[in-house]
């Protein structure tokens, strides 16, 4: 019986994460945009604005698109994350559309137990659009900080 109820979780599993990553109709993935340190910038900030901390980060496990993220470094804010950061391409050749799929989930290494935050989004477009940059954030810290993070390709 137990390995029943084992079988039917992992199937569960991986039909959402199937899921998950299947594109919307006629989309065809292109693959991952191409992310470099220089690429990215990170910033915390207290939920209210008044507080805002300049981060420093290093791409880690690029194969893995894994960040290593340190917000008010010598300061007694100081805020430490692990971030998974993935920028998927997809096109619509019938229709002339492009597409992102983002996934933005940061892990916060300052609590015990570690806690987790995400977002996923999906972003269509008319056309080839010529992105400038994209701004992403997620509620960190029971939603009293956020973790900003800004993108241009």
């Amino acid at each position: 019986m137990t390995t029943i109820k084992y079988f039917i979780v992992v199937l569960s599993l991986l039909v959402s994460a199937a899921s998950f990553a299947a594109p919307r109709p006629g989309f065809k993935l292109i693959g991952p945009k191409a992310v470099t340190e220089d690429n990215v910038k990170f910033r915390w900030m207290s939920n209210d604005g008044e507080i805002i901390l300049n981060c420093s980060h290093v791409y880690d496990r690029p194969d893995a698109w894994d960040w290593d993220v340190w917000c008010g470094k010598g300061t007694k804010m100081f805020r430490e994350f692990r971030v998974h950061f993935l920028v998927q391409e997809y096109n619509h050749p019938k229709l002339e559309k492009k597409a992102f799929q983002v996934l933005y989930w940061v892990t916060d290494r300052n609590s015990e137990p570690r806690k987790f935050d995400s977002m996923s989004q999906w972003l269509q477009f008319n056309g080839k659009p010529d992105v400038e940059y994209f701004s992403f954030s997620v509620g960190v810290e029971n939603d009293y900080g956020i973790l900003e993070l800004d993108y241009r390709p």
